[in-house]
């Protein structure tokens, strides 16, 4: 691996200039300037004096890891004015995108790139970041989910951590480092955010729901100079519980005799009235109040690691096969506020379930259902001081978003005020230039993917014994509960072998499953050229979601 500079990182600050660099297979930050620049701000850097040649010339320099630490230091302390923030609470920010980042280059990746300079799906997102002018949530990943948080063990966790392994604080680090050596820093004036998205809690009693709350407790702990966190409870829906007299006397109380005039988010139509009758309020109640108890308990504990710091927090509740109606989006806010005692001013942002399932196109109407859906939970959300946020926004293709129109009746359902979030499209993209490649070992690579991919759904689908002592596939499949595996066998006959596409469903459904055990593979074969076209496919992609929600 050869050393490199990235250029646009160059960045001077109080007469010291500032570069990021891959120097002996590392990512590094340097500093230089005359003797009396170098005792000021590059002192805040953990790192040691040498001699480099920058730009033709031998100058003094101050080699600094880019670690974690000193990549936050970089942001907080070096540059004027730190662009990592929360969005919504600091920034103001009504509206924007929360881009998933899988396809990320780790500290550990460096020495086996095949391509020195890349630095993964993060240049696409700059770019289209860059074109619209617009801030948005650069780094982004299910803490819980993708990630594996540093002193957890995956083996107690099946199917935990398939991006690759490394936890929240590595994605953190690698998202600023590729932020400065893009020349954010220095070319975006606009600030970023960072979504520890989807702690997601569950469990069947007690005793199974104390064990994940460790687990995203240890995960949020760990992504605490994240700046948004994402907290999914929708596994503790009907969670079985008995209310305290006392608190079924509050629950009653604060519905009796009660109608809830919403405002329109759009001045031009009607608003919505809502009355909650006493059987509805005692089986709503029973439905969520572990999930509103257990937001309570969590939001109290990242404002313990933030102290006085702004973080934005945002209840997700899509996880969930049907649509949330209004009224219950309405019941839950009401409980969390008035009954759980969560402050109005803590939640940023809520995420009901509009029937958007992952990796497919919205199949419904757009005029009767979706729009008049999204409109009714927009405005009970905006009552409240929060914004709606749509999670699954990747469809089943990369042209068209969640599919033909949905951006925009999304955006004129909201006013334009809304937040999305797409994730798993961006790997899926990599795999369709992989499979146009002209260099014949990446093609090969494509190949190689497809069919382990066809191997793990057969394992998944219980169409084929594993054959294979491999940890990784071994925690999958025990991850994995009936109706994935009811998916794969629906699926997986539909592949073609001798025609391998990277738009076959079954590979579009699985092939992340295989990113971690071939992430090194991937990242020794893939050339330059083809991180530029993969970067330009991304722009593309992240460009044409902007636009379609906020406009061109």
């Amino acid at each position: 691996m050869k050393d490199l500079i990235f250029e646009h990182s160059k960045l001077h600050v109080e007469g010291e200039t500032f570069y990021m660099a891959r120097l002996d297979g590392r990512d590094v930050i340097l500093a230089t300037g005359g003797d009396e620049a170098a005792s000021g701000l590059g002192k805040v850097l953990r790192g040691e004096e040498a001699h480099r040649t920058i730009g033709g010339s031998r100058v003094k320099v101050r080699i600094c890891p880019a670690d974690y630490e000193n990549m936050l230091a970089f942001d907080r302390k070096v540059i004027p004015h730190r662009r990592l923030v929360a969005l919504t609470k600091e920034a103001g920010l009504r509206s924007g995108l929360g881009t998933g980042n899988r396809v990320i280059i780790t500290g550990s990746d460096c020495e086996g790139l095949a391509d020195s300079a890349a630095l993964g799906v993060f240049s696409g997102i700059f770019r289209a970041m860059m074109r619209a002018g617009r801030s948005g949530w650069f780094i982004q990943q299910s803490v819980v989910r993708e990630l594996i948080p540093e002193g957890v063990d995956p083996a107690a966790h099946p199917g935990l951590g398939h991006t690759g392994g490394y936890g929240p604080r590595e994605l953190l680090r690698s998202g600023l480092f590729a932020f400065a050596g893009l020349g954010g820093y220095a070319k975006f004036d606009r600030p970023i955010g960072a979504d520890a998205d989807h702690a997601i809690v569950g469990g069947r009693d007690e005793e199974s729901l104390a064990e994940s709350l460790e687990l995203n407790k240890i995960a949020l702990a760990e992504a605490r100079d994240y700046t948004k966190f994402t907290v999914d409870t929708c596994n503790l829906f009907d969670f079985p519980v008995t209310l305290e007299k006392r608190e079924d006397v509050e629950l009653r109380r604060v519905f009796k005799d009660r109608t809830f005039n919403i405002p329109n988010i759009l001045d031009r139509y009607e608003g919505f009235t809502y009355v909650f009758g006493e059987e509805e309020v005692a089986r709503l109640g029973r439905k969520y109040w572990r999930a509103c108890r257990v937001h309570k308990e969590l939001h109290d504990f990242v404002a313990g690691l933030k102290g006085a710091e702004p973080f934005d927090y945002e209840l997700s509740l899509d996880e969930t096969p049907e649509p949330t109606p209004a009224r219950e989006l309405l019941f839950y806010l009401v409980v969390l506020e008035e009954v759980v005692g969560l402050p109005r001013e803590a939640v940023t942002s809520v995420a009901p379930s509009f029937a958007f399932r992952k990796r497919a196109d919205y199949d419904g109407d757009l005029d009767r259902d979706l729009r008049p859906r999204v409109n009714a939970c927009a405005s009970i959300a905006a009552a409240y001081g929060q914004i709606i946020c749509v999670h699954s926004g990747s469809g089943h293709g990369v042209a068209t978003g969640k599919g033909e129109g949905v951006d925009k009746a999304l955006a004129e359902a909201t006013g334009g005020e809304l937040q999305l979030k797409v994730s798993g499209v961006y790997q899926e993209i990599l795999w369709r230039v992989l499979s146009e490649a002209v260099e014949p070992a990446e093609r090969a690579l494509f190949e190689e993917v497809w069919e382990e991919t066809r191997k793990i759904t057969a394992v998944v689908g219980g169409i084929e014994a594993s054959g294979s002592d491999d940890a990784w596939t071994i925690q999958v499949v025990k991850g994995y509960g009936s109706t994935q595996a009811d998916l794969a066998r629906q699926l997986l006959p539909q592949a073609d072998p001798v025609y391998r596409r990277p738009d076959d469903d079954f590979f579009r459904h699985f092939a992340y499953l295989v990113w971690r055990p071939l992430r090194a593979y991937i990242y020794a074969t893939i050339t330059a050229e083809t991180w530029e076209r993969y970067s330009d496919a991304v722009e593309a992609y992240t460009t044409m979601r902007l636009d379609g929600l906020f406009g061109a």
